[in-house]
């Protein structure tokens, strides 16, 4: 079973429209909710890579019955640790012939809500769950833990490397899809005792972005490739940790602690991108579910990229099917 944690649990709403006027009353001609979120995407493509999946999040009362229902269609198990903090909900507008820019084409427009403020016991909460699930012996049984996406206010930055080194303890291989301070916690409480190449692996997987935001905030470019090779080469001598750096339509940069690999992402015909919302997720879960299969680092961002390929070809956000 892989187990998938993540701290921002999202209603996500999707709109499709031929084309959106500024100022204007404007009706889809379709729409759809999903229980979302960084870290169900993962799940939902993880259960449909044919795995045994458990979320982990928190939901209020309300919340968790149709959150509960809805991963239950597709097969995915929920452990939701109660809070007041309801779910944000975040929409995605889908215009088919989209004049942007002057040209026409489809386009996609996020609006992300922040997510609500939880208790200080809900944190507790968490741990204590997490640790039941390990003295259980549960987690022997468990592919892969993924950590994946921004922690709803009220959490600790520490939090993702308390769960992770946790999970590494028990020899359980670590993927996190985070990045800045909770990306900084977990190497510092790294510093002191950097991880092994016998032990099992920890990969950070942010993208470009989010790895420039994280180490250069200062640098107003984007970061060059050998940039980024240098970058997660460093991160590895000094942490231990892998890294796969994705970067949209250009190659996928990643360190497996022997070589620097360059793999070119999967082109796509515009015409058959129908949303891209969840194509790092899909990327993630397909990455994940390879590693763990045992396919090797390299196979494993490749599956990676056609995952993400898949979700970009679906409506659905974190879907490959």
């Amino acid at each position: 079973m892989f187990v998938t944690l993540c701290l921002n649990p999202t209603i996500q709403k999707t709109l499709c429209f031929e084309r959106i006027s500024r100022g204007e009353v404007n009706r889809a001609s379709r729409n759809f909710t999903d229980a979302s979120g960084k870290g169900i995407n993962v799940s939902r493509v993880l259960a449909q890579l044919g795995k045994q999946v458990l979320h982990v999040t928190q939901l209020s009362k309300q919340d968790k019955l149709w959150f509960e229902a809805e991963l239950e269609k597709q097969a995915i198990k929920l452990l939701a640790i109660e809070t007041a903090a309801k779910a944000r909900t975040c929409t995605t507008l889908i215009e088919e012939n989209s004049l942007e820019s002057g040209t026409s084409g489809r386009c996609v427009t996020e609006l992300v809500e922040s997510g609500n403020k939880v208790e200080p016991e809900t944190e507790a909460a968490l741990l204590k769950a997490f640790d039941a699930l390990l003295d259980g012996g549960e987690l022997q049984q468990i592919d892969s833990l993924i950590i994946s996406g921004s922690k709803a206010p009220g959490f600790k930055d520490s939090l993702f490397a308390k769960i992770a080194l946790k999970a590494h303890a028990h020899n359980v291989p670590v993927v996190l899809d985070i990045r800045g301070a909770d990306l900084k916690e977990l190497l510092n409480a790294l510093r002191a005792a950097p991880l092994k190449a016998c032990e099992a692996p920890l990969v950070i997987k942010p993208n470009a972005q989010e790895l420039k935001e994280t180490f250069f905030e200062a640098q107003t470019e984007a970061m060059a490739e050998n940039q980024i090779n240098d970058c997660i080469a460093k991160l590895y001598s000094e942490y231990g940790v892998q890294s796969v750096i994705t970067r949209g339509k250009d190659s996928t940069l990643a360190f497996d602690g022997k070589k620097l690999l360059n793999i070119s992402s999967e082109s796509i015909p515009q015409e058959k991108v129908l949303n891209t919302i969840g194509c790092g997720d899909a990327f993630t879960a397909g990455f994940a579910a390879a590693l763990a299969d045992g396919s090797g680092f390299e196979a494993a961002v490749r599956q990676g990229i056609k995952c993400g390929t898949l979700n970009a070809r679906t409506i659905q956000p974190g879907s490959i099917k």
